[in-house]
């Protein structure tokens, strides 16, 4: 039995811990860092496109300025954009 994040599993996360909240949600993956950092995946039902958000912090400054924030269209490239973003904030 295959569930929605199984495939999600397999990014290469550079020390984050991910949480898997809900599938095609405004809220559906969540990374963080141990120095605040969160990459965030969700799809607004606004725009019902996937956006990742990567923030500084957790918080309501964070939040107010994001590092990045991406739209992807089409959900068979959400792994590969994440995967990308991780790689981007995270290697070093």
């Amino acid at each position: 039995n295959r569930r929605w994040w199984d495939d999600y599993r397999s990014l290469e996360l550079c020390g984050g811990t991910i949480s898997f909240i809900l599938e095609d949600d405004e809220d559906m993956i969540e990374i963080h860092y141990a120095d605040g950092m969160l990459i965030d995946v969700g799809k607004p039902m606004a725009t019902n496109q996937y956006c990742i958000s990567v923030v500084s912090s957790d918080d309501e400054p964070g939040w107010k300025n994001p590092i990045q924030e991406m739209t992807v269209a089409n959900k068979e490239e959400l792994f590969r954009r994440i995967q990308e973003t991780i790689f981007k904030f995270r290697q070093r």
